[in-house]
């Protein structure tokens, strides 16, 4: 047993005074986990995920998508295009009512616009017409290639496209990815 309690001990002071610091070290690496994980908000902090919040102005951010906000939900159009995203391998969450401005006694929605977190996007106009990739993502206000992430790469179905993400026609029953990775 002596054997193996000396073993045990430190082989040096500064060795010792280090094993002594550890738990310090360890309180500053929590309280710092844990001030990031609120700060990216508690959906993110819950489910471990990355989350990237809706724009706070609807209307501002689908006129600059080009597109109008309706009183009603049209139903000429009515397709469904599910969207996943993923940031340096994590899940980011799409959120609900992207595209839908609830501020005024009734709902606006846009023709491009989300019900719930599941990655949905409703697609409902009065018009049979292409609406892209890129007009949703300026709705929901995500990052595009900035000073974080490159530009992201898309996946159609479970095939690379080749194209820009913003150019990705939806189209019914699709699943588009979407990976962003850090610069």
């Amino acid at each position: 047993m002596t054997a193996q309690r000396s073993s045990l001990r430190p082989a040096t002071p500064s060795a010792a005074r280090a094993r002594r610091t550890l738990p310090g070290v360890r309180r500053t690496l929590c309280a710092a986990s844990l001030a990031l994980a609120l700060a990216a908000g508690p959906a993110a902090a819950a489910a471990g995920g990355v989350e990237w919040p809706a724009a706070r102005d609807t209307a501002a951010q689908v006129e600059k998508a080009g597109l109008t906000m309706l009183d009603t939900e049209q139903l000429a159009m009515h397709i469904h295009t599910t969207l996943e995203v993923f940031a340096d391998g994590e899940q980011v969450t799409v959120p609900a009512d992207i595209g839908i401005d609830r501020s005024g006694p009734e709902p606006l929605y846009s023709p491009l616009h989300t019900h719930d977190e599941t990655g949905t996007v409703h697609v409902e106009s009065a018009e049979w017409r292409d609406f892209t990739l890129g007009q949703f993502l300026t709705e929901w206000g995500a990052p595009r290639e900035d000073t974080r992430f490159g530009a992201p790469l898309a996946w159609v179905d479970g095939r690379l496209w080749a194209g820009e993400a913003d150019d990705l026609v939806l189209r019914d029953g699709e699943t588009i990815t979407l990976r962003y990775t850090s610069r």
